[in-house]
C-alpha cells in the first residue's frame, strides 16, 4: 500500500524555504493491540508477553536515559534525551548554565538496517484528489455558534470544525479570531481551550 503525502504551501517566513512542502497523510494510529495481534500471529510469543515486554523495555529505557546515557535497540536505532531550560549567567563568575532543565524530548536516530527497509516504501500524491476546505461566512459562522451554543455551554475547537467543515489549521486561526473579537471566551487553560459565549 502506498502511502499518501499532501503538497501544502509554505508561509515563505523561513529563509531559504521551499513553496511547498510534503506532508505525510496518515491512514490511523496503530496501536500495541494490534500489534501484538500480528506479533503473536507470526512468532510463538502471546500478546500478554509481548506487552509485558514493552513495559519493561519501556520502564528500562526512561530509566537509561535518566542517568544521562544513549541507549541503542538493534533493528531500532538510537534514542538520547534533549535538554531545554532558561540559560543564565552567574553574575559573579560569568558561567553560564541552565535554569529549570528539563526534558525538551527524546531523540531518536534510526539504524540503518531500518532506513534501508523503509526506502522499499511507496509514496502517492493525493493533494488534489479533495478540494481545499473554503474559508466559511460570517453568516455561516454565527449560524454555527448559534447551533452549537443552543446544545451546550461550552464547545471545542473540534466543534467548530466539525460543524463548518474546517481543516485542524483553518478551525484553530478561526477559533483565534473569534476569542480576538470577543466572541468567545476561553474557560480553560491555554493548552487545552474550553470556549464559552462571549457575548453571555
Amino acid at each position: 500500500m502506498a502511502v499518501p503525502y499532501k503538497l501544502l504551501k509554505t508561509n515563505g517566513r523561513i529563509t531559504h524555504s521551499r513553496a511547498f512542502r510534503a506532508v505525510i497523510k496518515e491512514h490511523e494510529t496503530v496501536g500495541l493491540k494490534r500489534i501484538a495481534r500480528l506479533i503473536e500471529k507470526a512468532t510463538a510469543m502471546t500478546v500478554a508477553d509481548i506487552v509485558g515486554t514493552l513495559d519493561a523495555l519501556t520502564y528500562e529505557l526512561a530509566e537509561q536515559l535518566m542517568q544521562g546515557n544513549r541507549v541503542y535497540l538493534p533493528g531500532l536505532g538510537y534514542f538520547s534525551l534533549a535538554v531545554k531550560g532558561e540559560l543564565y549567567e552567574n553574575p559573579k563568575t560569568h558561567k553560564f548554565r541552565l535554569r529549570n532543565p528539563y526534558v525538551r524530548t527524546v531523540n531518536f536516530r534510526p539504524e540503518k538496517g531500518l532506513m534501508r527497509t523503509l526506502r522499499e516504501t511507496s509514496f502517492e500524491n493525493v493533494t488534489y484528489r479533495t478540494k481545499p476546505h473554503a474559508l466559511p461566512t460570517e453568516a455561516e459562522v454565527e449560524a454555527a455558534l448559534k447551533r452549537l451554543f443552543a446544545e451546550s455551554v461550552c464547545i471545542f475547537v473540534g466543534d467548530l470544525r466539525a460543524e463548518l467543515h474546517l481543516s485542524s489549521t483553518v478551525a484553530y486561526r478561526l477559533a483565534r479570531r473569534l476569542e480576538a473579537e470577543g466572541r468567545l471566551r476561553n474557560v480553560g487553560s491555554p493548552y487545552r481551550k474550553v470556549f464559552v459565549d462571549g457575548k453571555v
